[in-house]
């Protein structure tokens, strides 16, 4: 959706006279409507007539409130590229209500001369405005000129400049939310989710000959030929002839991603931001790891222990008091190591062992850490109607995620990475106080309000550690300034109310393990609100962690310690804490990747 001078004259004059006569407009009149049509807010009513959808005539009322009210200049005024609104307004509005309506710093400013903030808060016609914006039915229209636009533009993220002339096309674009642009001044643009996706189809194949190559028909079409449903010869004509549907009926590629933009068109868009964290050290500890185990083949007595690592990074490395216990739990909690049970003779060890994933970074690192606001830049875009801010795209580009209006293969890698890994979060102190401090249903300003009230002369960690909290899809952190917590935060936060403050990893993979082993051998007493293990069941469960007697004793005195775990049982704290990690693992649609060109 996006509204600017021309779009605001065009839904006053059609506002309150029900079905117009277009007949007599001009090109650019026409090309308006057909904005106005995409984003949901006009109808077609007959031949060369135009009525007002139900969304677009509360717009209208919006529109001609602000203006009578003096919020807000009447349409007449306006600059030719004043946009009142676009994906960026929709944004700051949606960030900001989720900071109980409170608005700040540009971001004010932005609305405020928008009339949708006055004082420090939302007005009544920014709430107005989502109910638009929610009310309205986009369609999808991809021309063959569109298509040529959209196949020679770069995906995003990306500085506006980088794309290819023609306003008209951008316009019906955001009118489609097929492409986003930053908050708070639309420095930066990406094409969301359905757009990337629509896109790829385009790259990977699509025939663009004739007038109309995608539109809401043909999703359909696709959709029912996944599902293996009957079509007529008519309709698989549609879909080869397109280069959906192969001459041998099989879906082809671009046909593949026109099937993932009907699901996220038709069954529901991407609702999570996953991202990553990892830092150099820690790539590098996974360098240690594979040492050691090379040494192994040739010296059973060097394998990797925590022991042995230590002593290694003692030796060799110039951080000599780095956290290598921490580090590990880390690498585990992102399943780029595991740890298991290694025997050697009657010895029973605790050892760690490097998986694809840990693979995958290992070979594709960059030349430094991998922060999860960079990795957000990217995967921020597959949301409906978002884009990232010019300082995590900035920081993208710092970090080799992206380049040139692309996302790098090492980008990609690492966007793919936070949605498909398992999480087993390893919860500090810090993040523990952090998780305390943040409210269950209202967002928080992070540095008025978090930072610089309870984290005095800790503040760099605690901002990390925020930033740590995220990847691990415990809280977001908003494009505005606010962070909020994510349903699986709210979990963790209920799972951790009754736990010691003293502890210095409350949560780590193991403990999780451990309390996974429990719920599936246990039995649950719903009543009492605890899953129940018989005391002959521990070694079953033992043996389902995997570890080594020592490390189990551990992993359970300190689940004990948490309250996660009682005599023999998993208490309700336990099981907010299993809820935190299922639902920071749910699944949406799946992703395919976008091609890397550069």
């Amino acid at each position: 959706m996006v509204i600017m001078k021309d779009h605001a004259l065009m839904i006053q004059k059609l506002y309150g006279k029900g079905e117009v006569d277009v007949s007599s407009y001009s090109e650019k009149e026409r090309e308006t409507l057909w904005q106005l049509e995409l984003a949901g807010l006009v109808r077609l009513a007959g031949i060369d007539e135009y009525e007002l959808t139900f969304a677009g005539t509360m717009l209208a009322e919006i529109l001609g409130g602000l203006v009578d009210s003096g919020k807000l200049e009447s349409p007449e005024k306006w600059d030719d590229s004043f946009r009142w609104v676009g994906s960026e307004v929709i944004s700051m509005i949606r960030y900001s209500r989720q900071a109980q309506s409170r608005v700040r710093g540009r971001v004010a400013q932005e609305l405020e001369k928008r009339g949708f903030a006055q004082g420090g808060s939302l007005t009544p016609e920014a709430e107005a405005l989502s109910d638009v914006y929610n009310a309205s039915h986009p369609r999808l229209v991809i021309t063959k000129e569109l298509a040529e636009y959209i196949k020679q533009m770069p995906p995003g993220p990306g500085e506006k400049g980088r794309l290819p002339a023609g306003p008209d096309k951008l316009l019906q674009l955001e009118a489609m939310r097929l492409i986003a642009f930053s908050v708070p001044t639309s420095d930066i643009y990406a094409l969301t989710g359905l757009g990337q996706q629509i896109r790829m189809a385009l790259k990977k194949g699509a025939a663009t000959f004739m007038d109309v190559v995608i539109d809401e028909s043909i999703l359909e079409l696709i959709a029912r030929a996944m599902r293996g449903d009957m079509l007529s010869d008519s309709e698989k004509e549609i879909l080869m002839v397109r280069g959906f549907m192969g001459m041998s009926e099989e879906i082809l590629p671009a046909g593949e991603h026109l099937y993932l933009a009907y699901l996220i068109y038709r069954k529901g868009v991407y609702t999570k931001i996953p991202t990553f964290h990892v830092d150099k050290l820690e790539i590098e500890l996974m360098d240690v790891i594979d040492l050691l185990w090379q040494k192994y083949e040739q010296n059973p007595e060097i394998f990797p222990i925590l022991k042995q690592i230590k002593k290694y990074v003692e030796d060799n490395w110039e951080y000599k008091d780095y956290d290598v216990a921490l580090a590990l739990f880390n690498l585990e909690a992102f399943e780029l190591i595991t740890s298991r049970e290694h025997r050697k003779g009657s010895g029973r060890y605790l050892v760690y062992d490097i998986t694809p994933y840990g693979r995958e970074v290992m070979e594709g690192r960059t030349a430094g850490d991998i922060n999860s606001e960079a990795v957000k830049a990217i995967t921020i875009t597959r949301l409906e109607f978002a884009a990232p801010n010019v300082e995590w795209y900035e920081l993208a580009r710092e970090e080799g995620l992206v380049s040139d209006a692309y996302p790098t293969k090492a980008g990609i890698m690492y966007a793919r990475l936070a949605t498909d890994v398992k999480k087993r979060p390893l919860i500090t102190k810090l993040e523990a106080k952090l998780l305390a401090r943040i409210p269950f249903t209202r967002g928080l300003f992070v540095n008025e309000e978090l930072i610089e009230p309870y984290f005095k002369g800790e503040e760099k960690e605690a901002l990390l550690g925020l930033q740590k909290l995220e990847a691990k899809g415990l809280v977001n952190l908003l494009p505005t300034g606010v962070v909020v917590l994510t349903t699986a935060g709210q979990y963790m936060k209920r799972a951790l109310s009754g736990t010691p403050t003293g502890l210095a990893t409350p949560v780590t993979p193991l403990v999780i393990r451990l309390l996974e082993a429990v719920r599936e051998v246990g039995s649950l007493y719903v009543k009492e609100h605890k899953v129940r293990i018989k005391p002959e069941n521990w070694k079953y469960i033992e043996k389902a962690v995997g570890v080594d007697p020592d490390t189990f004793n551990k992993i359970l005195v300190l689940a004990r310690e948490a309250k996660f775990i009682l005599t023999n049982s998993l208490s309700e704290a336990g099981q907010y804490l299993l809820k935190a990690v299922d639902e920071i693992n749910k699944k949406e649609h799946q992703w395919i990747d976008v091609l890397v060109e550069v």
